[in-house]
């Protein structure tokens, strides 16, 4: 789908190379009291395919950012996509079950939450909400010999 719209724009300049028309100068009939040209059902469906490949529905909420910062914290950041219908209040949550993740893939015994923050990061024109917070994860205790 990236690809595609991506490729839109070339075909648009390369059409616009040629002595012919890429679109012929016809109507499309809609009903039979709606006729609109050709050109005007391409551009639309042109529109449609850049506003689905911006606002992308089915990409994730959120974007996740670890990074270990020693032996027991790690660092967790959250960016919200720009165009999102909902889950503005998702964000502990999901900061929540990423550390419990961390938890369970690492072999630790659970974390603490050493700090955690939420704000808007309105480095464009389109502010989205970011969360960051660090843990500490608890190590299992070693090993005694039996004897």
């Amino acid at each position: 789908m990236k690809k595609l719209a991506a490729l839109i724009p070339a075909a648009a300049i390369l059409a616009a190379c040629g002595s012919e028309p890429l679109i012929p100068d016809e109507s499309v009939m809609i009903s039979p009291g709606f006729h609109p040209p050709l050109e005007a059902v391409v551009g639309v469906v042109i529109v449609g395919v850049v506003a689905y490949y911006v606002i992308d529905p089915l990409a994730p909420n959120w974007e996740v950012k670890i990074n270990q910062l020693d032996e027991t914290r790690v660092a967790i950041d959250l960016r919200k996509k720009r165009f999102s219908t909902g889950g503005d209040g998702e964000a502990r949550e999901i900061f929540r079950r990423r550390a419990q993740e961390i938890v369970d893939d690492n072999g630790f015994t659970g974390y603490a939450i050493l700090q955690y923050s939420e704000s808007i990061d309105s480095e464009t024109a389109f502010a989205r909400r970011v969360a960051r917070g660090v843990i500490v994860v608890q190590k299992p205790p070693p090993a005694t010999p039996a004897g």
